[in-house]
């Protein structure tokens, strides 16, 4: 009895510790981020709850992105408006008038380091409303450090991340998107608590960028945060740092 209570106790203190370290390397982390926005969309209050979340753990300013058009139900009818405008982008990505029209956008990126894009799924695409937002900015989103949390009931986002990469290829992708859905959404705070570490975020002390994850370490990934192609060469990640592979 008293080996496992001693096992208990020494289990306790690795777990409490465990924690604590997780926590202090978080707040080590956060406080060396450079200046941060996060752009956000939100229909149902999903994403502005995680948003919510996120500014509890971070300093970032916070953009709402908002359609032109007010008291549109995207949802209605099977969803046959939703599906009508992401139809018509993917018809014609590259014409402006593709997408749907959102009101101006007042703040100014170029203030910026880093760019949190939250925004949530529709039909295994990314929100056209947030689209329009990455379409109009993607000038001035260039060389500037984007991560992203997606909102889900339950599809996966590989779509959304697609259409990311397609709107801003120009960008340096901090790390994997965290995907939350109707089934962890609850648990929001430690998700972001978890994931914020694995980010690859510009630093506001040496102005490049620093990873502080054991995620990684095993596979190597693009500046893009997807996993690399064996033989790729170039700038990728590897580790935790950027290593150049010639």
């Amino acid at each position: 009895m008293r080996h496992f209570l001693l096992f208990m106790t020494a289990l306790l203190l690795t777990c409490c510790s465990s924690d604590s370290e997780v926590k202090a390397e978080t707040n080590q982390y956060q406080a060396n981020m450079a200046k941060t926005l996060i752009v956000y969309y939100s229909y149902t209050g999903n994403c502005k709850a995680i948003v919510n979340s996120l500014a509890s753990q971070i300093t970032a300013d916070q953009l709402e992105i908002q359609p032109a058009e007010k008291g549109l139900r995207y949802e209605a009818n099977n969803y046959a408006l939703g599906t009508q405008l992401l139809n018509a982008i993917k018809a014609n990505p590259n014409d402006a008038s593709s997408y749907p029209a959102i009101d101006p956008v007042t703040v100014s990126i170029d203030d910026y380091q880093n760019i949190i894009i939250v925004t949530p799924l529709w039909w295994s695409q990314m929100a056209a409303i947030m689209q329009t937002f990455l379409f109009q900015n993607r000038t001035k989103l260039a060389g500037k450090t984007v991560a992203m949390i997606v909102s889900s009931h339950s599809s996966g986002i590989s779509g959304v991340v697609a259409d990311a990469q397609r709107l801003l290829p120009n960008v340096t992708w901090a790390g994997d998107a965290l995907w939350i859905n109707a089934s962890n959404h609850s648990n929001r705070n430690s998700l972001i608590e978890n994931w914020l570490p694995t980010q690859d975020f510009q630093s506001s002390t040496t102005g490049i960028s620093h990873v502080k994850s054991d995620v990684k370490k095993s596979k190597v990934y693009t500046l893009q945060g997807t996993l690399a192609l064996v033989g790729q060469k170039g700038i990728v990640i590897k580790d935790g740092k950027k290593v150049a592979i010639k």
